[in-house]
C-alpha cells in the first residue's frame, strides 16, 4: 500500500524551487564567464522550455554564484541538470573552486503568499 501524493488526490502540483550555489574565486571573473558563455547559456534556457522550468536567475553573493530556479517538479530539474552536457561547459568557465551546492525547496500554500 503506497502514500498518495497530492497529484493523485485532485489537488494541483505545486512547483519547487531549485537553487544551485556554485563556489568561485572570483565573482567579477564568474560574472565574465557567463557572459562570455552567452550562447550556452541562450541555448540552456531554450532547452528547458517546455521541459518544467518557469523562472531561472543568477544572483551573486560573497565568493559564489547563485541559480535560483523554479521547476514544476524536482525529477524536470534532475533530468534537466544531468543530461545537459552544456551545464557541465559553463561551470567550468566561471573558475568554480568546489562542486555545486543544489537543494530543491516544496512550495506550500501559506497564508501571505504572492
Amino acid at each position: 500500500m503506497g502514500v498518495a501524493n497530492d497529484h493523485e488526490l485532485g489537488v494541483p502540483a505545486m512547483s519547487v524551487t531549485v537553487t544551485i550555489h556554485f563556489p568561485v574565486s572570483d565573482v567579477a571573473k564568474a560574472i565574465e564567464g557567463l557572459h562570455s558563455n552567452a550562447k550556452f547559456l541562450e541555448e540552456i534556457t531554450e532547452s528547458t522550455r517546455g521541459a518544467g522550468m518557469l523562472h531561472h536567475r543568477f544572483v551573486s553573493g560573497d565568493g559564489e554564484l547563485m541559480v535560483i530556479d523554479e521547476w514544476e517538479t524536482a525529477e524536470q530539474f534532475q533530468s534537466f541538470f544531468d543530461g545537459n552536457p552544456k551545464v557541465a561547459e559553463v561551470m567550468a568557465s566561471i573558475g568554480m573552486t568546489g562542486p555545486p551546492e543544489i537543494t530543491v525547496f516544496g512550495s506550500i500554500d501559506a497564508p501571505g503568499t504572492v
